[in-house]
């Protein structure tokens, strides 16, 4: 599986983003927002058994859960979830650049409580040895999350770094975040606790994850309320751009989320369907597998009636939640 990193925009970050582009056998996804490429490779090391590497350049002040307190929010959940991540991070813009990154001791400071460890590198020629370090820490007990952040003048150095397969982790037993069994040829993401409207990012990452391994006709679907599908536009945005196809599953039995569904899906291309018989809900969920593979593009299906539990029990997939604390 080639190495999959998951970013943000800002200027803090563009050294990474320039070596990614001459960078051979990498990939890169970007999101709108630092939480949703958290989730994103969350997602992807769960389904992958792998560390998911995320790059972001928060902002100090930033709205619409961006910025430092989305990214926060993030990793808290990846450490809650014990899932192996390394997250890096840049600070303080190129010349020129409006300059609103997040001061280096406040992003630290703030991480570490919500991290296995966060550090700051000034050094370039330090820059390979932390790589490593910030890899083998997030796989080493129990899995998490490590912040590594880097000035602007330390990222834009060269610096030998070798052949990198730090992201290949250990399966466990115990409960931690594993490589997912692939024999069924459905998958369920849902949430229980942590953001709101996180199920779709993750649900990327997972597919993600799932076609570089060449898992491709497994489908994933992703549950979430009527009342999470503001949070869910941005990465759902994201989806019909990069053309990840996957089901997301709206749970709407007051029948107030249908309008906003469908301009959900007209802004964005995408196909849909609203089930309001209990018959009819495994039909849907059979065609919304075929829509989203046709069309590479999400799927959306506004059930107006259903418990969660009986949308998976017709959906006969295997869950992809976080385990109970």
């Amino acid at each position: 599986m080639p190495v999959q990193i998951f970013g943000t925009p800002g200027a803090a970050a563009l050294p990474w983003y320039e070596a990614l582009e001459r960078a051979d056998g990498t990939r890169h996804l970007m999101a709108h927002h630092e939480p949703d490429a958290v989730h994103m490779a969350a997602g992807w090391a769960r389904t992958g058994g792998r560390t998911g590497v995320v790059v972001a350049a928060p902002e100090a002040g930033a709205r619409s859960g961006a910025g430092l307190d989305g990214l926060l929010a993030g990793l808290r959940t990846a450490h809650a979830d014990a899932v192996p991540l390394v997250c890096v991070t840049g600070r303080a813009a190129p010349p020129g650049r409006d300059g609103t990154a997040v001061p280096a001791v406040a992003l630290v400071r703030s991480a570490r409580p919500v991290t296995k460890a966060a550090v700051r590198v000034e050094d370039p020629a330090r820059v390979p040895q932390a790589l490593r370090a910030a890899f083998r820490t997030a796989r080493a007990g129990r899995p998490g999350p490590v912040l590594i952040d880097l000035p602007y003048g330390t990222a834009a150095h060269d610096a030998v770094l070798g052949a990198l397969d730090e992201q290949n982790c250990t399966r466990a037993d115990d409960g931690r975040p594993h490589r997912a069994s692939h024999r069924t040829r459905r998958f369920m993401v849902c949430g229980r606790g942590g953001p709101p409207g996180r199920q779709v990012p993750t649900a990327v990452g997972v597919r993600v994850a799932l076609d570089a391994s060449g898992h491709r006709d497994t489908t994933v679907v992703a549950l979430a309320g009527a009342d999470q599908l503001p949070y869910t536009v941005g990465a759902f945005g994201v989806a019909a751009r990069y053309e990840v196809p996957f089901v997301l599953a709206v749970f709407d039995p007051g029948g107030r989320g249908g309008g906003r569904a469908r301009e959900l899906m007209r802004t964005y291309g995408c196909s849909g369907h609203r089930v309001d018989g209990r018959g009819s809900l495994r039909s849907a969920l059979a065609w919304a597998r075929k829509e989203c593979v046709t069309t590479a593009r999400p799927v959306l299906l506004l059930i107006a009636a259903h418990a969660p539990a009986e949308a998976r029990a017709a959906a006969g997939t295997q869950t992809l939640a976080p385990p109970e604390a």
